[in-house]
């Protein structure tokens, strides 16, 4: 171990392995990394030395001595993730269990990039500042749009008029740490299923609804990756052929017809036409918005009700065609739309079940996210960690 990039390599495989497959003794240690005896013998001697994993007899033993298992010590070591989601970030600081250590939800009342990246810098500086003796040297950021496999630009994010961001050129003037950037709908869906309510499956697509639709296919708590960053984009299928235009210039895509502008554009439309809103009788249009409808149809608002069917019924047939594609184990919904309706997410699963094969679909979970606002972060700065640190080569 005399090469110190080696040593660091090693230390940090170490770590990952006990953070994404938990505890384990020297023995299975050395069977998931590859490692030689002496190799894991010397990085353990300074992980325990450093105070970064203990030893316990957790594991029962089977006759004779019990073994000596080894775990990661709870905030001992912390790592940085970040979320914009619409309107601010939100900036969780994690121990390597992740345990949040703190959080920051910073207002974000611009959409130029450079500005709302400054906003990001200014909350961020303050911690590596405050945490430096403790963090690794590495953040995640999930941000809205098509990010390239890099990590480091933003391809295109059509609400926010983003195209071609480069998010490591603009921070690396003050930080300068490997900076990992992913869609943050991913990274939600990275902490649901590690963390939240795919905990326990091993095959999970998680589906994220807000002002766009984008998906994450997850195998072995890993997300799925193509050669350019792009898999799962939901958004972008086709299920009205003759439906509204989209940005990226085809009909009927998912996201123009299950997002939060298609929820609001429906209910604005329906009471400019006379139909009857109960709960917005007074209301001026251009002031309702998705969310006020998601809360309406839990209610019982029949027009609100309607809205939140259609967009729902759209996703179902979405769901439908990716369980007899890919037979996942469990679907998440998750974002601002399933996070607030009952009766969409409801909806979404009924029509799935209608439509996909009875053998395959008889199996299928559907599950509403369970890890809140700061999931995009945890996620976020979980995907860094294994990005800068792969561990995909390893196995239980």
């Amino acid at each position: 171990m005399n090469n110190t990039t080696d040593q660091k390599n090693s230390k940090l495989a170490i770590i990952q392995t006990l953070r994404i497959h938990g505890s384990m003794s020297r023995i299975k240690l050395t069977e998931v990394t590859g490692f030689s005896r002496a190799t894991v013998s010397f990085i353990i001697s300074e992980l325990l030395e450093s105070g970064i994993i203990e030893e316990s007899n957790k594991e029962r033993s089977t006759g004779g001595r019990p073994a000596t298992i080894l775990e990661l010590v709870p905030y001992s070591t912390y790592v940085i993730g970040a979320s914009l989601d619409n309107s601010h970030w939100k900036i969780g600081v994690f121990d390597l269990l992740d345990n949040v250590i703190h959080s920051i939800e910073a207002p974000v009342n611009t959409q130029s990039p450079v500005d709302t990246f400054k906003i990001l810098e200014d909350n961020i500086l303050p911690l590596i500042k405050k945490l430096d003796n403790n963090l690794l040297p590495i953040i995640g950021i999930g941000t809205p749009g098509l990010i390239e496999k890099n990590g480091h630009v933003i391809k295109g994010a059509p609400p926010l008029e983003w195209y071609n961001v480069n998010v490591s050129d603009m921070l690396s003037h003050s930080i300068d740490w490997p900076i990992v950037v992913m869609n943050r709908h991913r990274a939600r869906g990275l902490a649901e299923c590690r963390f939240g309510a795919g905990r326990n499956s091993s095959n999970i697509i998680y589906i994220g609804v807000g002002s766009g639709v984008r998906g994450g296919f997850y195998v072995d708590r890993q997300l799925v990756t193509d050669s350019f960053g792009g898999t799962f984009e939901l958004g972008h299928i086709t299920v009205e052929p003759s439906g509204p235009l989209c940005s990226c210039g085809n009909e009927g895509c998912l996201q123009v017809l299950c997002s939060t502008p298609f929820i609001e554009k429906q209910i604005r439309k329906s009471i400019r036409f006379g139909e009857t809103a109960g709960v917005f009788p007074n209301s001026d249009m251009e002031t309702i918005n998705a969310s006020d409808v998601c809360k309406a149809a839990d209610n019982g608002d029949k027009l609100s009700m309607e809205v939140i069917n259609k967009a729902a019924n759209y996703l179902g047939i979405t769901m439908a065609n990716l369980v007899n594609t890919f037979n996942p184990e469990t679907i998440i919904l998750g974002g601002s739309i399933p996070n607030t309706s009952k009766l969409f997410v409801e909806t979404s699963d009924v029509v799935m079940r209608q439509r996909a094969l009875p053998s395959i679909v008889s199996n299928v979970d559907v599950l509403s996210a369970t890890s809140g606002d700061i999931g995009g972060a945890l996620g976020a700065a979980n995907f860094a960690l294994d990005r800068n640190f792969p561990i995909k080569h390893l196995t239980i």
